[in-house]
């Protein structure tokens, strides 16, 4: 991501080459909730759902705070997030805060002894997100970046499908990913400040999708589009070049895209419903000649929600297929009940790949 962004910046091609602690791990799973936006209340919902517990959450608001608190049953609130590291009963915190602030919030809640799940992504560059995973590791904790995209039942199997090597050496992925972002020039997408920009917010996903094709070679990168007057990217095609194949990328938050993606292979691909980054199905295409192929459909349904106003305050999703939340909530359980540092469907060599 770095790469593209300098890329971005220069129109230049850029090569991208470059004891612990007793943790919270072995008690019960208590969750901590870092911010009390819209992120974190898509969150909020999947842990209810799943029947998580959840010990306290915290914003620079108390009273906002109080009111999420009190829609999602949560005991405590707070009005600092120092507070919220201080929680004796918290085990791990979800870090939903602003980008520019993930690295500032997931130090202070390893250095307190908690583990983090901190959304994506994870920092502004490879610098912060190597600074976090060395604490992690130093710590002995629990850390991941919240590309829940890996958590999907369908983008499992399909993983599954790449690694048995059936369709054989990836050879290209393609993929989109925008929307019309909101014209407010305060809005934190329209911010550098703020981190602002399509990549850091949507770009992130469809290079995971490559990560998730040819592994966490560094690749050549080239990108092409168009900055806002404010310093932002509004849209890009990004271009990653990898020893065994390529990527072409393009996001936007400035029109409609179509939201899918591909993972071409020498004897297939893989085609991603929309949206790619939360699919509920793909295709699996296998070639038995030129014009002959084969098609298994996979597809994963959704949770379902009890939406009714006694069901945590009558809040609904923000995003879409926010629902799927869910699945990265057992994850990340089911990672710590197992006593594991990092999620092995998404890995720190792979945060730092992208």
């Amino acid at each position: 991501v770095e790469a593209c962004r300098e890329a971005l910046r220069t129109g230049q091609r850029v090569s991208t080459q470059r004891g612990p602690q007793a943790s919270p791990s072995e008690r019960k799973v208590r969750w901590g909730i870092c911010g009390a936006g819209d992120i974190c209340n898509d969150f909020c919902l999947a842990l209810a759902h799943c029947g998580s517990d959840v010990a306290s959450c915290a914003a620079r608001d108390l009273g906002r705070a109080q009111k999420f608190a009190e829609d999602f049953n949560i005991a405590k609130a707070y009005g600092s997030y120092e507070e919220l590291a201080a929680d004796p009963d918290v085990t791990v915190v979800y870090v939903g805060t602003i980008h520019t602030m993930h690295k500032a919030h997931a130090t202070m809640f390893l250095e307190a002894g908690k583990h983090v799940l901190c959304e994506k992504p994870v920092g502004m560059n490879a610098t912060e997100v190597e600074g976090m995973i060395g604490l992690a590791r130093d710590k002995g904790l629990f850390f991941m970046e919240g590309m829940w995209t890996r958590c999907f039942p369908v983008i499992r199997k399909c993983r599954e499908v790449l690694r048995s090597g059936e369709l054989g050496a990836v050879r290209q992925v393609s993929g989109d990913f925008g929307f019309v972002g909101p014209e407010d020039a305060n809005n934190r997408l329209r911010l550098l400040s703020s981190g602002g920009g399509g990549l850091l917010d949507i770009g992130v996903y469809l290079v995971g999708h490559a990560v998730l094709a040819y592994g966490t070679a560094q690749p050549q990168v080239a990108a092409v589009g168009r900055l806002s007057q404010g310093g932002v990217d509004e849209n890009a095609v990004v271009g990653l070049k990898y020893p065994s194949g390529s990527a072409a990328l393009t996001y936007g938050i400035d029109g409609h895209y179509a939201n899918e993606a591909k993972i071409i292979c020498e004897k297939g691909y893989i085609a991603f419903g929309c949206p790619q980054h939360s699919p509920t199905n793909a295709r699996v295409i296998r070639a038995i000649s030129r014009t002959e192929t084969t098609t298994q459909v996979v597809e994963e349904p959704l949770p379902v929600y009890p939406y009714h106003q006694g069901h945590c305050g009558g809040r609904r999703a923000c995003f879409p297929n926010s629902e799927g939340f869910v699945y990265e909530v057992r994850e990340v359980e089911r990672c710590l009940a197992a006593g594991l540092k990092e999620c092995p469907e998404y890995t720190w060599e792979e945060s730092l790949a992208v």
